[in-house]
């Protein structure tokens, strides 16, 4: 047998000659940079390490403030000791000489520091100024500049609506919608995004609120402190300034004094840790990043939320199961600075989850000493789903301390109405006081009328309700469910008048403030939270990209996070809209979720997930298993208890076809229990490993864990001889097993496979199948044609294998090492490893994945990231995207990702990758296109017209646009070499009906539209014969 030997970082075949000594007892990581394959790159290439640092100058800003802040306090030392020596001198104490000239040193340095730092300031200021406007910009104009092989990487498109209400405009025209890294503005009219307002790379969103003097303005606190001031409707950061604290909720009051004009103070609730929770007031002024700052409550619990009313006089914050009260005490002599308050807490029956207060203002609207107080009502929503009414409770505690001499200690009973049956997530008073509006995981909007107890409700929402607002005018609510979508609801008819919804994948987003553990009978014992499942089958197809997603994905309870992917959403990433949502698998999340012994009942998983090549057919698998305590009746022992599992197993895959009139993907056909074992092993579990889709022919192929391929094909459906057609004379079609092909024909036994892949060739005649079981993995050739099966000398491969795929004449693995086959030679090309630096992770935490464009002749890898210094810190994992040729061991592209990658796939029709990360965002991987020479590919018009695209992008004849820069013609790749190939007779040019240029420009406004670089692309392919996505 010819033998392999290791040569630097590839693994080289020799033939069957004598295997030299390696001169590297250590295989390299392509990670840590030490891999000779790295060599190949061009000089250009290394330049995109550039990039990184552009990226650190985001944090140059923050570094400078640290600086800054440590100078002031050295200044405020100096100035201590400068002031206790002159003293000395006042006094008549003996002064020493050498103490005389310490007090002139000390002089000087206050000087040189108060002029160093004015300095400083200037010079921090522009900067971070200039590069707080223009770091996204410059950032991509970074890379198409040291991108040596023009590929570009897209703006993320998604995210994960963070647990903030949104906010209505003054006049409801817009709807202000908070995500992690921006501010998304919609119209109420038309559900279109307008606007979106983009922090730095480094920044993460924590609050947002309106300005109370200028309806305009819009501030914005980050995770890091930073408070930002926006001019939201011409989308501009117009200043920002530091806090030396982590701030969790952010408000805004004017306050109006007679002596002085009104001011406007922004409270925060703020935290450095380990310190205690902080409620602050901050006056914020314009030309100065450091802002006055006076703390009014400080408390060692948590406070999870607040409210400032009635002109800042009033703020209502809670902490647990405690409400606090502040009353402003001010006279007429006392300005704003000296502001304070007196504090009231009452003790409620349940531990608050949220909450909402209404203020009456008093005939002369101001509060404090011998002031008339207002009228505030509060409605609490407890942990256990009871809502608690208190009536004018500000006033009720000040009269009750003036009667006692008890203080607020008093038992406070308020009134109480109860529906929900699990927590209460949001309530809101309606704006007239006589209603309330509450909602929570019961997927139903409940209102309250206050003055005959009784309620109106609206359900089958689909998802539980994170957050209620009603707009100024009170005339709609807007309703934040928990599957990352919002709805405006009318008052009047509840019926929805605008509506938008993200990709419903989980994120991988930190949640400040959880809410406790509570008992329930799936969970009657806290255990600790299980780990959010991250990753769901995506694919791609010419609608849209299609995820399978769970009934919600941001529970404010982690205990009630579900885990399985139950639903299908199609989304349309150029337009980031979402097409449709339906249900793939039974689901309950209209119903009552709930079992005869008051348990959760848990819906089927679709596990993988395959579009066929035309697009037009869907095969799903999902899997569902009883849970272990319905079966506790009927069985003894845990062995028995799992076997009786396994046999009640239920798997499924369904075949489905898209129906372009009612927009939803319809049920063909369904098949139960396929890759059963024989009765002899069948107290092992089974199922299926995984799926595949012929690029070639409307035909997928399936492996499971009884080591059998299944090729499933369609046909026509008959009855009695005849074929049945539907209403428009079409045939109906149906699925059946074409052929069923062993992997180990030569095995003496049969074996049960825990791990499989499969991967088609570009042509559909081969079909390459890697399985593993207690044995390395070994990867198997099958004839799809013959339904001939042979093992080659591709392994064995030890550890998890992620991806598999053939590239024309090459088979690429990816597992702990990258290996490239040539399946004609059966000789190794290349190989490396490139987990070194993730070798202490389990392969969950190691989202690594393989995708093959044939159509390009590239594949690219999704590696995880983290380094040990990254680790120890606690920071989460983030991803590592490559693009390989399969014939060179270097990498034509390479890009770092912030957030590790739960999905990679290839973009339909046309080259390039679609990267799914763990903060629900998707970023298009593609190749810049070259463009064609119009001669070539179009027709000459009939008239030239006064501006053309010569004038635009220069004379294609003589040079070609790549990215900005000119690069000579003969430099320039050719039409056939981007496999765009021109459909044109000898007398006839290629005629694109109205109907396909509609498609690529009607996806919505002018604010909506891609950029015009992709819609040039759309275009191009249009015209070129293909049709891009």
């Amino acid at each position: 047998m010819a033998k392999r030997k290791l040569e630097g970082d590839r693994w080289l075949h020799d033939g069957g000659r004598e295997a030299k000594k390696p001169k590297q007892s250590k295989v390299p990581s392509i990670i840590d940079g030490t891999s000779p394959a790295f060599k190949h790159k061009s000089s250009t290439l290394q330049k995109q390490e550039s990039v990184e640092a552009e990226f650190e100058r985001d944090r140059e800003a923050r570094k400078h403030a640290n600086k800054l802040a440590k100078r002031q306090r050295r200044q405020a030392k100096i100035e201590a000791e400068a002031t206790r020596l002159a003293k000395a001198q006042v006094h008549g104490h003996h002064v020493k000489p050498e103490q005389d000239s310490e007090l002139q040193e000390i002089k000087g340095g206050i000087k040189r520091l108060r002029n160093e730092g004015l300095q400083d300031q200037d010079t921090k200021d522009q900067a971070r100024d200039d590069h707080s406007r223009v770091s996204e910009d410059k950032h991509d104009a970074i890379q198409k500049r040291d991108n040596p092989m023009a590929w570009t990487v897209s703006e993320a498109v998604g995210g994960q609506m963070l647990d903030l209400d949104p906010l209505f405009s003054p006049n409801e025209d817009y709807l202000l919608i908070a995500y992690e890294t921006s501010v998304i503005v919609y119209s109420t009219a038309t559900s279109l995004l307008v606007r979106k307002l983009r922090l730095g790379h480094s920044e993460r969103l924590s609050a947002f609120a309106f300005s109370s003097t200028d309806p305009s303005h819009l501030y914005i606190a980050t995770r890091t402190g930073v408070v930002q001031l926006w001019d939201w409707l011409g989308g501009r950061m117009l200043h920002f300034w530091f806090s030396q604290s982590r701030i969790y909720a952010l408000a805004t009051s004017t306050l109006a004094d007679e002596n002085e004009d009104s001011k406007e103070l922004v409270y925060t609730i703020n935290r450095k840790a380990p310190g205690p929770w902080k409620i602050s007031a901050h006056r914020l002024k314009h030309g100065v990043k450091q802002n006055e700052v006076v703390t009014h409550r400080k408390s060692k619990e948590s406070i999870t939320s607040f409210k400032v009313m009635g002109h800042g006089n009033v703020i209502i914050a809670t902490s647990g199961s405690v409400l606090a009260l502040g009353i402003a005490e001010r006279s007429k002599e006392t300005s704003s600075n000296d502001l304070s308050y007196t504090w009231r807490d009452i003790e409620c029956p349940e531990w608050i989850s949220c909450f909402d207060v209404r203020i009456v203002e008093a005939e002369n609207g101001r509060s404090g000493k011998n002031q008339q107080l207002p009228r505030t009502d509060i409605v609490i929503g407890g942990l256990k789903g009871s809502l608690h009414v208190y009536d004018d409770l500000l006033r009720q505690l000040v009269h009750k301390e003036k009667r006692s001499s008890k203080g607020s200690t008093a038992d406070w009973t308020p009134r109480k109405l109860h529906w929900h049956r699990n927590t209460v997530l949001s309530v809101k008073w309606s704006r007239d006081g006589n209603y309330i509006v509450s909602g929570g995981l019961e997927t139903v909007l409940l209102i309250w009328q206050l003055e005959t107890g009784s309620h109106t409700t609206l359900p089958h929402l689909g998802a539980s309700l994170d957050g209620i607002v009603v707009s100024p005018s009170g005339s709609s609510y807007a309703v934040r469910l928990a599957d990352n979508s919002a709805m405006i609801l009318s008052t009047a008819e509840l019926k929805p008048t605008f509506s938008v919804a993200g990709i419903q994948l989980p994120a991988d987003a930190n949640i400040d403030l959880q809410l406790p553990y509570l008992p329930s009978v799936d969970t009657p014992v806290r255990k600790s939270v299980p780990s959010r499942r991250l990753r769901f089958p995506v694919a791609n197809g010419p609608l849209g990209v299609l995820c399978a997603v769970p009934a919600a994905t941001a529970p404010r309870l982690p205990s009630l996070l579900p885990q399985h992917a139950s639903y299908l959403q199609t989304f349309d990433i150029a337009s980031a809209y979402q097409i449709s949502r339906q249900a793939l698998t039974r689901t309950k999340a209209t119903d009552l979720n709930i079992g005869p012994e008051s348990n959760t009942i848990e819906e089927p998983n679709i596990v993988l997930m395959q579009v066929s090549h035309d697009g037009q057919w869907l095969a799903t698998v999902d899997e569902w298993m009883p849970p272990k305590r319905d079966l506790a009746i009927v069985t003894h022992d845990d062995e028995q208890a799992t076997k009786e599992l396994r046999a009640r197993k239920e798997i499924f895959m369904k075949f489905w076809l898209w129906n372009s009139d009612t927009k939803v993907w319809e049920l063909v056909s369904r098949i139960d229990d396929l890759h059963a074992h024989d009765s002899d092993i069948a107290d092992r579990e089974y199922g299926i490993l995984d799926l595949a889709s012929n690029p070639t022919s409307t035909s997928f192929a399936t492996v499971g864990s009884d080591g059998f391929v299944r090729i499933w094909t369609m046909t026509a459906r008959e009855r009695h001889g005849s074929t049945i057609k539907n209403n428009q004379g079409r045939n109906l079609m149906g699925w059946h097993c074409r052929s069923i092909i062993s992997i180990d024909p030569e095995a003496s036994s049969p074996h049960i496979y825990t791990g499989a892949k499969l991967a088609y060739s570009s042509d559909g005649s081969c079909l390459a199948a890697a399985c593993s079981s207690c044995l390395p993995w070994t990867v198997h050739l099958i004839d799809v044609q013959r339904s001939t099966a042979r093992t080659g000398p591709y392994g064995p491969l030890e550890g998890p294998l992620y991806g598999l795929g053939i590239i024309d004449r090459y088979l690429i693995m990816l597992s702990e090492q990258l290996l490239v086959w040539n399946l004609v030679t059966q000789r190794l090309v290349y190989g490396f490893t490139l987990l070194s630096q993730l070798s202490e992770c389990t392969p969950q935490d190691q989202p690594n994945h393989l995708a093959v464009d044939a159509q390009g002749g590239t594949f690219a890898l999704a590696l995880s990231t983290r380094t040990d210094s990254q680790a120890a810190k606690g920071a989460k994992l983030g991803s590592e995207i490559m693009v390989f040729e399969p014939a060179n061991p270097g990498p034509v592209f390479v890009q770092k990702l912030p957030h590790s990658a739960t999905a990679l796939t290839t973009r339909y029709g046309c080259p390039g990758y679609l990267v799914v990360d763990s903060a629900a965002e998707i970023r298009t991987l593609a190749p810049r296109l070259f463009r064609p020479d119009p001669s070539t590919a179009l027709p000459s018009p009939p008239a030239t017209p006064s501006r053309g695209l010569h004038e635009i992008y220069g004379n294609p004849r003589n040079v070609v646009d790549l990215g900005g820069e000119e690069v000579p013609k003969q430099f320039a790749t050719s039409l056939s070499a981007l496999s765009i190939e021109p459909r044109i007779d000898d007398q006839e040019s290629n005629v694109v009906p109205q109907e396909r240029l509609a498609e690529i420009f009607d996806v919505g406004p002018a604010y909506a539209m891609p950029p015009v670089t992709d819609l040039f692309e759309r275009v191009a392919h249009l015209f070129a014969g293909k049709r891009g996505t």
